[in-house]
């Protein structure tokens, strides 16, 4: 059982305009100009603007649960900084030059350092004081990232992990069975085989995308038995690495089934039809709601073990803020059923509050697909928080190392010996 006054973790927004006040209407009879005008709740309220800091570009000030949280608490505007690019070199510099946000939703890899350096303030005296209770069932995940701190520095919004997305038209056409949460990779790859379609020497349709989304190859390293990082958030790269590395070029030059990585970066396969599966994050469900063919998601195929990456944000405060008591009722609000609620509903991933999740807020529903909700258990109880722990330049600079794998620039062993061991170095350097 996990009490909340034990959790660590948090995320953000944008600027709330107050509503423009109506110019009269200049042919308004004398009756209606003497009716009562219904009055503004906020009008005749002083109101103190707490700054909240994220990364999503696509959220405003509109968000409902920017709006609920208004209505519920007239006497605070949030004010939404949005860094929607190099979000944790921005807000370590923001946070170094004493200009961050009050609230600050935070990655995985800054809140242990932020904790450790007095940068953010902790949380269990407001939680103690709060309405919020014992919140004892939050994902297995989030224990673990806990012990990173010595204390409660931030609360999870909300969080994410990866999945299969497969064409269901491309499936049924080839007649090949839906993925299933049983499938290994050895079954991707004949899936994979049965779907890539060759007219000539050309390929019209590819069994699946390249590795677009980076941490994806940290979730496949994770299935082929590496821990990704340790306890000291030191790299933990080995043996699963290599087998990572060794399936996907297997894909991709072996037995063709997947194209070279520089044709996902200009363009999505999965969306323009040319690929029938697709390794991405649960967050695109939202953007595929619209596409024109039915599809649905799966949990990533194994090797030898189950194993998803996860991210989330934490919402904390900002040691230097001159109203910690208002930044704190924005993080309570967020982390009630209601604002739970509406975080999932607006950002499509789940609760990280395993009751509030069970009612499928997050489940955006499109068209013709998803359907297959229950791949959202595998996030729940076989992720974990692994390469979002570490420094973004490290694992960016992996993952470059990763690709010329695949492009026949580099070796795999040259990655294993000499790659993984420089990016240590350089992680312990960042630090």
């Amino acid at each position: 059982m996990l009490s909340l006054a034990l959790l660590v973790t948090a995320c953000a927004e944008e600027v709330q305009q107050p509503e423009s006040v109506p110019t009269s209407d200049s042919s308004q009879t004398a009756d209606s100009q003497e009716e009562e005008t219904p009055a503004d709740p906020t009008a005749s309220v002083e109101q103190t603007t707490i700054r909240f800091s994220l990364w999503n570009a696509a959220m405003d000030e509109n968000a409902d649960f920017i709006v609920a949280f208004h209505e519920a608490n007239p006497d605070i505007k949030i004010e939404m900084i949005t860094i929607p690019e190099d979000y944790s070199a921005v807000v370590n510099t923001m946070v170094i030059g004493g200009t961050a946000a009050d609230v600050i939703l935070t990655w995985e890899v800054d809140m242990p350092r932020f904790a450790h350096m007095g940068a953010i303030l902790p949380l269990d005296d407001f939680v103690a004081n709060s309405d919020l209770g014992d919140l004892d069932d939050f994902i297995p995940a989030v224990a673990n990232i806990i012990e990173m701190t010595d204390g409660l520095y931030g609360l999870p919004w909300v969080y994410a992990g990866h999945f299969l997305f497969y064409n269901k038209d491309m499936f049924d056409a080839s007649d090949v069975a839906y993925p299933t949460a049983d499938w290994t990779w050895d079954d991707l790859l004949e899936a994979a085989q049965a779907l890539t379609i060759r007219e000539g020497a050309n390929v019209t349709q590819w069994g699946i995308s390249p590795i677009d989304a980076p941490h994806i190859w940290f979730s496949l390293a994770g299935q082929a038995g590496d821990s990704v990082v340790d306890g000291d958030l030191n790299l933990a790269l080995g043996n699963g690495l290599r087998r990572a590395l060794q399936f996907q070029y297997d894909l991709t030059n072996v037995y063709e089934v997947s194209p070279q990585p520089e044709v996902g970066v200009v363009l999505d396969l999965f969306t323009a039809e040319m690929a029938a599966m697709t390794r991405a994050g649960n967050w695109f469900i939202r953007g595929y709601r619209d596409v024109p063919f039915n599809w649905d998601i799966a949990p990533l195929p194994r090797d030898v073990r189950t194993h998803t990456g996860l991210h989330t944000g934490f919402f904390t405060i900002n040691n230097q803020t001159a109203h910690p008591e208002e930044a704190w009722r924005f993080i309570e609000f967020m982390m009630s059923y209601e604002g739970q609620t509406l975080l999932s509903g607006w950002t499509a991933n789940p609760s990280s509050i395993m009751s509030i999740a069970e009612e499928g807020a997050f489940k955006v529903q499109g068209e013709h697909g998803p359907s297959n909700w229950e791949a959202f258990d595998y996030l729940r109880d076989y992720g974990a928080f692994t390469s979002t722990l570490l420094n973004p330049t490290v694992t960016g600079d992996l993952v470059g190392q990763f690709n010329s794998v695949i492009l026949g620039l580099t070796s795999i062993d040259d990655v294993i010996n000499t790659a993984v061991p420089n990016a240590q170095a350089l992680l312990e350097q960042l630090q």
